[in-house]
């Protein structure tokens, strides 16, 4: 199996949700945004966060963890620009880091996703490899695509160009021959958060 990390992009405006939702409370306690990432420390493969520039990390995760993962934090210069300034961010810095030139697979994981089960991860890094871009698509009726979105690493030098927009849809409609979908059973696929009442029917 190649070697996996996860990037969570985290650094969105929230514009839909009124307010900063990273930090919207679970009924356990738990904000939004770390119970995506305690979703993503289950599936024990190395991970990057990815904040706005001006954020305060020991605000939104707790001092104890953002001194704890300081070296995992990553800012986006141009998260203003949208999901897909974050990802050429994101990428960038990734195709930088000496430390992780043995990754061959990073996986696009949406901070406000905090349904997503390790299995379903799982079940997309075993489809995995340096050359193909992997995504779940949930069983029976409902048969979108959903997150997270596995890149090999051959795609990494295109999604650091991106500069704007959506994210990287551009990207998968230019190499459709190389998509690999996943059939699976986890409805957490499609459970993003853009408002306060999403956020009820989640929790």
């Amino acid at each position: 199996m190649n070697e996996s990390i996860i990037l969570v992009m985290a650094a969105g405006q929230s514009r839909r949700f009124g307010s900063d939702k990273r930090q919207a409370r679970l009924g356990n306690g738990q904000t939004l945004l770390m119970a995506t990432l305690s979703r993503v420390m289950c599936c024990e493969v190395d991970w990057r966060l990815l904040l706005r520039e001006d954020d305060d990390p020991a605000a939104l995760l707790g001092e104890a963890f953002a001194r704890e993962h300081a070296g995992r934090i990553w800012h986006a210069l141009q998260a203003g620009n949208g999901l897909g300034g974050s990802l050429g961010d994101a990428f960038r810095q990734l195709s930088g880091e000496a430390a992780l030139a043995h990754v061959q697979v990073a996986a696009v994981w949406l901070a406000d996703m905090a349904q997503i089960t390790p299995q379903t991860f799982h079940a997309l890094q075993a489809q995995a490899d340096g050359v193909h871009i992997v995504r779940p698509r949930l069983e029976g009726e409902d048969s979108r695509p959903g997150h997270p979105v596995l890149f090999g690493r051959t795609l990494w030098a295109e999604l650091a160009t991106l500069e704007g927009g959506e994210g990287a849809r551009e990207v998968i409609a230019r190499h459709r021959e190389a998509l690999r979908e996943v059939a699976v059973g986890d409805a957490g696929i499609h459970h993003d958060i853009d408002t306060p009442a999403m956020l009820k029917l989640r929790d």
